[in-house]
């Protein structure tokens, strides 16, 4: 994925989606775990918005570094990566994120180059 901001370090946690209102509302009510990573299909800061800051991190499957998610995560300070390709990771998974990675800026989508921060899911145990 496109990374928002370069962080010095990687962040593991737990993925969590957030798909619809009722997951926004689940979290309100209930909490959200330390650690939790959020996963968005789309640039949802809309839909986001009432628990971003809850979360530890955020990757989201659309959208550019200039997004409206994007934006707010930069303001809160809360590593993201957008337009990120997932393949296999489960709600409840332990992954590893690459917000070390080089952020990507408005002349990498200009000059069409890839530097895309990875996703590692980490094994169980």
């Amino acid at each position: 994925g496109d990374n928002v901001v370069t962080h010095t370090r990687n962040l593991v946690g737990t993925a969590r989606y957030v798909r619809t209102t009722e997951t926004v509302l689940e979290c309100l009510t209930q909490g959200v775990p330390a650690g939790s990573i959020m996963i968005v299909d789309d640039s949802g800061g809309t839909l986001t918005a009432p628990v971003l800051e809850k979360f530890a991190g955020v990757l989201c499957a659309g959208g550019t570094t200039r997004s409206h998610l994007a934006i707010l995560t930069r303001e809160y300070n809360i590593p993201c990566l957008m337009n990120v390709r997932l393949s296999g990771i489960k709600d409840g998974e332990r992954i590893e994120i690459e917000y070390s990675a080089r952020a990507k800026v408005a002349e990498d989508y200009e000059a069409g180059r890839d530097v895309s921060a990875r996703v590692w899911r980490l094994h169980q145990g």
